[in-house]
C-alpha cells in the first residue's frame, strides 16, 4: 500500500468520501456523512494507493495534569484516531499500524498507565474488530441510538414510581453540590471498567459540568427521591452540536448524560420506568432520537440499554498503556 503524507487532490479524496459514505449507508443509515480536514488541531493520516485513497484518519494528541478537569476521562497522555475506510482491509490495517508507531513516544515508559492509544469506529464495523484485538484494543465504551420507539405514558410511569416510593422533582442550582457527588459514585464505578479514571476533586469538577448543564437545559434534570433521601438523578442534554456531529443529519436530538441510581434503589423496574419518563418527555418535545453513552464492559449497562431500545452507535477501543510493558 502506497503511503502518502501529502493531502490527496480533490479529486481522489471526493471519490473516496463518495465509497466511505455508500458503505457507512449500507451498514448503519443512523452515521453521519465522513468528511476530512486537514489542519487545526489534529493530524490527518491516509492511505493511497496509485492515487485512490483508501482510508483516511483524524489523530489528535493530548497532554495533561492528573488535575486537569479532563483527566477524569482517561489517560494524562492519549493519542485519539477517528478512522473511515471504504472496505479495504489492507488499508486500514496499514493506517492502524502507522498510527500507533507514529504515536508512540521513544522515551514512554512501558506498562504506563497514564499514556493510551483510543479510536472510535462505527459499531458494526465488523472488519476492524479482529485488526484492533490483534493489536492489543479492548472496547471500553459505547454510544448507542435509540431512533423512535414506543412512546411510555408520562402518567402511568409517575404513578408506577410512586407506588415504589420514589419521586422525581426538577433540579435546581441547589442540587448542583448533591449531582455531583452522585456523578461521583457514577464515575467511581464505571471507572472499575476501564472508560474513565476516578481522581482526587472528581465530585467538585463534575459539580461544575452540572452547573453549566442547569444553565443550558434547565429543565431537563431531575432528581430521583426516595423514602430514604435523594436515590439518583436523571439528567438530558438537548440538540448539542457536539452530539448531532455523532450521528446522521435529521431533525432534533436528545442526549441522556446520565441516568443513575444508587444501589439500595436498584431492581424493582425503578431504571427503567425513570428512561420510560425521560422517553415521554423528549417525544412531547418533539425529540424522536436519543443518544447516550456507556461502559462498554459494565455487565448491567449494554443489556439494560438494550432493553430500553438502544443500540450500538459507535465503539471507542483503547490499548492502555499505548506501550504494553514487555
Amino acid at each position: 500500500m502506497e503511503n502518502e503524507d501529502q493531502r490527496p487532490d480533490d479529486a481522489a479524496l471526493d471519490a473516496a468520501l463518495r465509497r466511505i459514505s455508500r458503505r457507512a449507508r449500507a451498514m448503519d443509515s443512523q452515521l453521519p456523512e465522513p468528511a476530512f480536514e486537514q489542519g487545526g488541531d489534529h493530524d490527518a493520516l491516509v492511505m493511497q494507493r496509485d492515487g485512490v485513497v483508501h482510508a483516511l484518519a483524524a489523530v489528535s494528541r493530548t497532554s495533561i495534569a492528573p488535575d486537569h478537569p479532563d483527566a477524569l476521562w482517561g489517560a494524562c497522555t492519549r493519542s485519539e484516531m477517528r478512522i473511515a475506510w471504504d472496505g479495504e482491509a489492507e488499508a486500514a490495517s496499514e493506517l492502524l499500524s502507522r498510527w500507533i508507531a507514529e504515536s508512540l513516544d521513544a522515551r514512554e515508559d512501558a506498562g504506563d498507565w497514564e499514556t493510551s492509544l483510543e479510536v472510535q469506529v462505527a459499531s458494526r464495523d465488523s472488519d476492524l474488530v479482529l485488526p484492533l484485538l490483534q493489536r492489543g484494543f479492548a472496547q471500553v465504551g459505547v454510544t448507542a441510538i435509540r431512533v423512535g420507539g414506543r412512546r411510555a405514558d408520562e402518567r402511568s410511569v409517575l404513578a408506577h414510581l410512586s407506588r415504589a416510593g420514589i419521586e422525581l422533582r426538577r433540579a435546581t442550582p441547589a442540587d448542583a453540590r448533591l449531582l455531583g457527588e452522585m456523578d461521583a459514585e457514577l464515575l467511581a464505578h464505571d471507572a472499575l471498567h476501564g472508560a474513565v479514571e476516578l481522581r482526587a476533586g472528581a465530585a467538585g469538577v463534575l459539580q461544575r459540568g452540572i452547573e453549566e448543564r442547569l444553565a443550558l437545559d434547565p429543565e431537563w434534570t431531575w432528581v430521583i427521591e426516595g423514602t430514604g433521601g435523594p436515590a439518583g438523578y436523571l439528567s438530558l442534554e438537548i440538540d448539542r452540536a457536539q452530539h448531532r456531529a455523532k450521528c446522521a443529519a435529521g431533525g432534533p436530538l436528545a442526549y441522556i448524560q446520565a441516568m443513575y441510581l444508587r444501589p439500595t434503589v436498584r431492581g424493582g423496574g425503578i431504571g427503567e420506568a425513570v428512561v420510560g419518563f425521560a422517553h415521554a418527555r423528549a417525544a412531547l418535545a418533539g425529540y424522536d432520537r436519543i443518544l447516550l453513552g456507556y461502559a462498554a464492559l459494565n455487565p448491567r449497562s449494554g443489556p439494560f440499554w438494550c432493553r430500553m431500545g438502544y443500540r450500538p452507535l459507535w465503539t471507542s477501543w483503547q490499548r492502555r498503556p499505548a506501550r504494553p510493558a514487555a
